[in-house]
């Protein structure tokens, strides 16, 4: 889902507005209305990069974390948990993924109930194929902030990331 407002209001519009009503802080609605735009553009064109690669969001992250320690497997639910999907919509990604030979499923050699995922050579090929390039953009996009400013700017965004479900609930 994308923030789709292109025209955002000035501060003074804003604060315009914060004059009617006690609790608005003009600021924080600027802030907040510009983390959106920039945080959908981001999206926005990283979806567009991973298209050229034939590659999806999902698929791109349970790569990435497979790719962690690529000797060692994760079971779906694991993953499920950490792409933040269902167990359904991982099983999507998985046979997709699997279907393109870029992973494998593998019994646990200790309980052979388990599966575990790991990546296939395809797909550890397909990920050194790319991820130079996708590295290599990401310090093209923030090279105008300091070593400092990246680590600020990363507290700043946990500090509101952390109050997201106190404020809008689960």
């Amino acid at each position: 889902m994308f923030f789709p407002l292109r025209d955002l209001p000035k501060y003074e519009a804003i604060r315009a507005r914060a004059a009617r009503y006690s609790e608005v802080e003009a600021g924080a609605v600027e802030s907040f209305l510009v983390l959106l735009r920039v945080g959908s553009d981001v999206l926005s064109a990283f979806d567009k990069y991973l298209a050229r690669h034939r590659m999806s969001m999902g698929s791109f992250t349970v790569m990435m974390l497979l790719n962690r320690d690529p000797k060692v497997g994760m079971n779906p639910s694991d993953l499920a948990t950490k792409c933040g999907v269902t167990r359904a919509t991982m099983s999507g990604l998985l046979d997709g993924l699997e279907r393109k030979k870029l992973l494998c499923r593998e019994s646990d050699q200790v309980d052979r109930r388990t599966v575990l995922i790991r990546l296939a050579p395809h797909g550890i090929e397909c990920l050194e194929g790319m991820i130079h390039d996708f590295y290599k953009r990401i310090g093209l996009l923030m090279c105008d902030l300091t070593e400092e400013e990246h680590r600020r700017f990363t507290r700043m965004l946990l500090k509101v990331g952390g109050k997201i479900s106190d404020v809008y609930g689960r």
